[in-house]
């Protein structure tokens, strides 16, 4: 598996907490890069936010922090002295990529910004998730994925039902498009540094990855198309959500609305409103939502999730059950392309993760190495960067760096 990693020989360097930049890394480590991760000798704060979601959050098990950083090395290191500052620079002068999610002006206090980089590693790949961009009266601003995406980038606004509040959004939603944009960048920045030996400096930030996804909307919205919408007044009857005998719901997304429209009358046993002229023709329909709403919300509501699914299967109309996390965990469709995949935390018990989003035919899935302890690896990795014992030692005893706690030389 591993000659074919994709990434193989490619070495990571990556600063940073949390979620954006972390699954980023995490993500070149998937596809077989060597990531060695950088954490302050507390560890990174998503360490100890479990409990917070419900989730375990030990050393033995802690589900939040493996999924954003298994496959990797870890290493302990205060940044803020002298023998921290050099070591990272020992990384970098190894290192084809630094992934960091440090504020410009925190980076600035020791060192680390891609001007002050750049001129002693003109080959390096300096990647920074921000929050709010580069310029502005927000660029000094921090941006966390529930203000900077969801908040200021329109996402929570256009989710809720109109007239009620905000939704309470999923956490890290945000993050996962920022690190995926992320890593697209950086690979596109690795295929000039292949050709050119240059490296450059590759940004996204949380508040753009928000106004991308959000481009259809923000793009309409200077034609009147507005949001939030309800459920009940959608753009079109035929592409909203429905309640069904049981108390489930399920999302039509029958987007061809003349086309489809003979054959759902059919399935729903509502052949009536093909004779309505009210409803009967896109040119006239938006004229009519709400009462054609009102009569297939009614309809819905005399079968099961599972029976409609079934009959709009037979029929080749696009449509999907709405899902909970629970329903996705014993997901048959997910557990058949490996979108998931089980877990042995060192306690002994067994948890599920999500895999990357992206498969390639000829790697696989690389073998999945547990995320690391804090300060697992800072020892071998500081003896391969040539450092004594005794320097480990007296950077152990100064606080400069941290060792797993099973490892201590104090």
């Amino acid at each position: 598996m591993d000659n074919k990693a994709l990434l193989k020989g490619v070495r990571v360097v990556e600063l940073s907490s949390f979620v954006a930049a972390p699954c980023c890394a995490k993500l070149l480590g998937d596809w077989g890069a060597e990531v060695i991760k950088i954490e302050p000798l507390g560890g990174d704060g998503i360490r100890v936010m479990g409990g917070t979601f419900k989730s375990p959050c030990t050393d033995e098990e802690n589900p939040m922090f493996e999924l954003e950083n298994g496959n990797k090395k870890g290493i302990s290191v205060n940044v803020k002295t002298k023998e921290g500052v050099e070591i990272i620079h020992k990384l970098l002068a190894k290192a084809d990529i630094f992934i960091t999610n440090v504020r410009e002006q925190a980076l600035s206090k020791i060192g680390l910004t891609y001007d002050q980089l750049k001129d002693e590693f003109p080959a390096l790949i300096h990647a920074h998730i921000l929050g709010y961009g580069e310029n502005g009266p927000l660029k000094d601003k921090p941006g966390f994925d529930y203000t900077a995406y969801f908040a200021r980038g329109g996402v929570s606004q256009s989710l809720m039902e109109k007239g009620t509040s905000p939704c309470n959004t999923a956490a890290a939603f945000g993050d996962h498009y920022a690190g995926v944009s992320l890593t697209a960048g950086i690979l596109a920045a690795l295929y000039k540094k292949q050709m050119t030996g240059e490296g450059d400096r590759v940004t996204v930030s949380l508040y753009h990855t928000a106004l991308y996804g959000m481009g259809m909307m923000i793009t309409t919205a200077q034609y009147g198309n507005k949001m939030p919408i309800s459920r009940a007044n959608p753009n079109s009857p035929l592409m909203t959500t429905y309640k069904c005998k049981d108390g489930k719901w399920i999302q039509l997304a029958l987007i061809q609305y003349n086309k489809w429209l003979p054959k759902f009358c059919n399935v729903i046993n509502r052949p009536e409103i093909m004779e309505d002229e009210r409803f009967n023709d896109i040119k006239v329909m938006p004229l009519h939502v709400d009462e054609m709403v009102e009569i297939v919300g009614e309809a819905m509501l005399e079968k099961t999730l599972d029976e409609w699914s079934a009959l709009l299967e037979e029929a080749d109309l696009p449509f999907e059950k709405v899902q909970s996390c629970e329903d996705i965990l014993e997901d048959e469709q997910a557990w058949a392309n490996d979108f998931l995949f089980k877990t042995k935390y060192a306690n002994g018990n067994e948890g599920v993760l999500v895999n990357g989003p992206v498969k390639f035919k000829t790697m696989g899935i690389k073998e999945y190495t547990p995320a690391p302890r804090v300060g697992e690896h800072t020892e071998e990795v500081l003896k391969e960067l040539g450092y004594t014992e005794e320097e480990i030692l007296n950077m152990v005893n100064s606080q400069a760096v941290k060792l797993d706690d099973s490892k201590e030389l104090v």
